[in-house]
């Protein structure tokens, strides 16, 4: 293959990369050499994957969030919503009614839900309490309350348990006894799948453990991508310095406005010093 096919080919990868491209891209990127392209390639492959890793992680993160605040909700208004002597019951039927009548603009809480709850009776089913609990009983849900929310399953914590006080003010768990937790939880999730999972159940879980898995590869994949660059470069360009020739720094906002005010200076940088310092320097690595 001779260079003009080899840029064509380069040019025919990097397009898809580019968002908006204007109208002569084309004639823009051959006027490149090989090696800029090539550079150009590496760069616009390893900021998708990046991005795309960054996306599903914020993704997955809000939906933990979300998760955590409605389950935190949930647990504080089964201690608080009581009518005529009744309390509601702990059931997914009634949890479900209650998201499901909970405003776009309203944060999940024990005092909205107490207001949807005490608005709408007739729509939860509602229960007379059981005596009180054993010491064996209460030490059962303190436990399983501490798994839950992550907290410590220390003294502390039991006692303001003891007293109805809000989880925000609990000790968190240690790194001990978070692994615990989840070492549990794992081992439960993996008997009820094993046992009493349905076929929808099993094909969700799987779908899960794909995405999980591919977001850890996509991600992995970037770094070993950098980090070959980064190896292929060592010790052919010479040290990006910290300060320019006008005394500006040149730290990562410093690439990142001359990369849009001045892209031919920016161009040249990366070229003279090589991507690779580039890229770590936007990233505030040196």
């Amino acid at each position: 293959m001779n260079q003009f096919d080899e840029k064509k080919l380069l040019v025919e990868r990097i397009i898809p990369y580019v968002a908006n491209p204007p109208a002569d891209i084309v004639q823009q990127l051959l006027k490149k050499s090989v090696i800029e392209l090539e550079t150009l390639l590496g760069d616009a492959v390893t900021n998708k994957a990046r991005a795309e890793a960054n996306e599903q992680a914020s993704q997955y993160a809000a939906e933990m969030r979300r998760d955590s605040q409605l389950e935190g909700a949930w647990t504080h208004s089964l201690l608080q919503i009581w009518l005529n002597g009744k309390r509601l019951v702990d059931s997914q039927a009634n949890r479900n009614m209650m998201e499901s009548l909970l405003q776009p603009h309203e944060e999940p809480s024990a005092a909205i839900y107490k207001t949807i709850a005490l608005a709408h009776p007739t729509k939860f089913s509602w229960e007379t309490p059981r005596p009180l609990q054993t010491d064996a009983e209460r030490e059962a849900e303190f436990t399983e309350t501490c798994r839950k929310f992550s907290v410590s399953v220390c003294s502390a914590n039991r006692e303001l348990h003891k007293d109805g006080v809000g989880i925000e003010h609990w000790a968190g768990a240690s790194e001990v006894e978070r692994q615990r937790f989840q070492a549990k939880a794992a081992q439960a999730r993996q008997k009820f799948l094993i046992s009493n999972a349905t076929p929808d159940e099993l094909k969700a879980e799987a779908r899960y453990q794909f995405q999980t898995e591919h977001a850890a590869n996509v991600k992995a994949d970037a770094e070993r991508r950098e980090k070959f660059v980064a190896e292929a470069q060592r010790g052919l360009y010479p040290p990006l310095p910290i300060v320019n020739g006008r005394g500006e720094t040149m730290d990562a906002a410093y690439f990142r406005k001359i990369s849009t005010v001045d892209y031919q200076l920016f161009r040249a940088l990366v070229k003279r010093h090589g991507s690779a310092q580039i890229t770590a320097r936007l990233r505030g690595e040196n």
